[in-house]
């Protein structure tokens, strides 16, 4: 096993509203960074600079960039902040950098990625994350941070060695973000993939905010049960009506706020929905577990993006 080194480079993937928050809070550190970059995002950012917002405070920073096509250099740790359907391909594409002592962070929306890339490449090792930091972009790489929430990472693919967990946990507490190591990282993140599946796919439907599908009560009762029964068959034991009750929780809390699927709708880009409700219903079909409620929306949506 390769020593974790305090001058390990951070290469960050994904610099959307999550992405710059993390490369701009590991820069302001004092990590090296090097930003993987699409080639239209390259020369749009070597015209400006990466800058975060925090409340009053005012962050700018220019780690270096690159093009992910042209790198050929070892890569010992990944974050990456891609879109679901992107990691697979971004992966493939780095394969020849990646090595199988690698540290590789994903945080993304959806479930079926892990599996994925068992198929592809099964050498990695791979940790998984959960994001509660709230951010949203002003532009490209200028974002606005709310480091109220924590980041929530856990192993879900290898093993990693303590000093690899410590060095993982010093690099966010060291970036002042919010973190913390879960042994069981997979029971949150189905948690998340059963309240994503239940909230983000009618925002898209209804063209709404969050909140709005308060007045849809008896349509979530029916998507939870059947969403319920199908994580449970996978070991995920919840009711449908405890899945009920933490929706409605979590829509009056973000009630003003917009899905992610939604925001992906309003821009016409790809929504991660394949990877939400298109691998529920694969899951339930594996199982035999009907769920014609889910399906019907899931056509709906086909027919409709």
């Amino acid at each position: 096993m390769k020593t974790v080194k305090p001058d390990t480079i951070v290469y960050i993937a994904g610099i959307g509203a999550l992405g710059s928050v993390l490369a701009a809070s590991f820069c302001r550190s004092g990590y090296p960074i090097h930003l993987l970059l699409k080639k239209h995002q390259l020369s749009s950012y070597n015209e400006s600079e990466l800058t975060m917002i925090n409340g009053d405070e005012k962050y700018s920073c220019y780690p270096p960039a690159m093009d992910i096509a042209d790198i050929n250099e070892p890569i010992d740790f990944l974050v990456c902040c891609v879109k679901a359907y992107d990691i697979t391909t971004l992966l493939m594409r780095l394969k020849n950098s990646l090595h199988q002592h690698s540290i590789i962070i994903l945080i993304h929306n959806g479930l079926g990625i892990v599996d994925e890339i068992k198929m592809q490449l099964p050498q990695l090792r791979i940790i998984s994350g959960i994001c509660t930091i709230g951010a949203y972009l002003e532009e490209p790489f200028t974002v606005h941070a709310f480091l109220e929430g924590k980041v929530h990472l856990g192993r879900v693919l290898g093993q990693f060695k303590a000093q690899e967990v410590e060095f993982i946990s010093t690099a966010f507490q060291q970036a002042n973000l919010p973190y913390q190591w879960e042994d069981d990282i997979e029971t949150m993140m189905w948690e998340k993939f059963a309240l994503n599946c239940s909230i983000n796919i009618l925002t898209a439907l209804f063209n709404c905010k969050n909140g709005d599908l308060l007045l849809h009560g008896e349509l979530l009762e029916k998507m939870t049960d059947e969403i319920a029964q199908v994580i449970s068959a996978y070991g995920m034991s919840i009711s449908g009506k405890d899945l009920y009750i933490k929706v409605i929780q979590l829509l009056k809390r973000v009630g003003n706020n917009y899905s992610s699927t939604y925001k992906d709708m309003q821009h016409k880009r790809r929504t991660e929905l394949p990877y939400l409700n298109g691998h529920l219903i694969k899951l339930a079909q594996q199982k035999k577990i009907p769920t014609p409620v889910n399906i019907e929306l899931w056509n709906q949506f086909s027919t409709r993006k």
